[in-house]
C-alpha cells in the first residue's frame, strides 16, 4: 500500500504550508504537485519529498526549464498522468479523454484551485485543490491510497481558509 498526497496551485514564495497539510506530506510515501509552485524555492523544498510534479503556468522560468508540461508514472501497477491546465468549465469529460490518450488510470490536474473528483470512462479524475489560495471552496489536498489494483481517494480541507463561500460554521466539524 502506498500512500500519496496531492496538492497543486501552492503560489507561495515562502514555505508557509498549512499544518495539517505538512502533516498528510510527511506521512506519505509520495507527493505529486500539479503546477504553479510559484517560487524555485518551494519547488526546491517539495523536492525534498518523493516528488512527481509538472510545471504551472504561473510558476518561475527555471522551475519551467526542470519539469515538463505532462508526465506519466506508475505506483504500484496503477498508471498516473499529471498535467497542470484541466478544463475552466464544470465539465471535464475532455480530461477522461487526455487520460485516456496518456494511458493512465488516474489523471490528477490543477490550475482550477478547487476540488473534483469524477469518474470518467473508467478514468479517475482529481484536482487536488489549493490548500492556500483556493477558489469557490475550501482549502484542500487530496489523499491517494493506492492498494494493489485499487485507488481511493480522501478530500482533506486543510486550513480554515475559504473563497466565495458562506461555510465556515458548516465546515467547523471538518477541519
Amino acid at each position: 500500500m502506498k500512500r500519496i498526497v496531492a496538492v497543486a496551485d501552492t503560489h507561495l514564495g515562502s514555505w508557509n504550508l498549512p499544518e495539517k497539510l505538512v502533516e498528510l506530506i510527511e506521512n506519505a510515501d509520495f507527493v505529486i504537485h500539479a503546477g504553479d509552485f510559484h517560487s524555485y524555492s518551494i519547488y526546491k523544498k517539495f523536492a525534498d519529498y518523493s516528488l512527481y510534479a509538472v510545471y504551472g503556468n504561473s510558476d518561475e522560468d527555471k522551475i519551467k526549464e526542470e519539469l515538463v508540461e505532462e508526465i506519466v508514472f506508475e505506483i504500484e501497477g496503477v498508471k498516473f498522468g499529471l498535467i497542470h491546465k484541466g478544463n475552466y468549465i464544470n465539465q471535464f469529460h475532455d480530461l477522461g479523454y487526455k487520460a485516456m490518450e496518456m494511458n493512465a488510470d488516474v489523471l490528477v490536474f490543477g490550475h482550477l484551485h478547487r476540488f473534483v473528483l469524477e469518474e470518467i470512462k473508467g478514468r479517475i479524475i482529481v484536482c487536488p485543490g489549493s490548500p492556500t489560495r483556493p477558489r469557490l471552496s475550501a482549502a484542500s489536498c487530496a489523499e491517494i491510497i493506492v492498494d494493489g489494483r485499487r485507488v481511493d481517494i480522501k478530500y482533506h480541507v486543510v486550513q480554515p481558509l475559504f473563497c466565495g463561500m458562506e461555510v465556515f460554521e458548516r465546515m467547523r466539524g471538518c477541519l
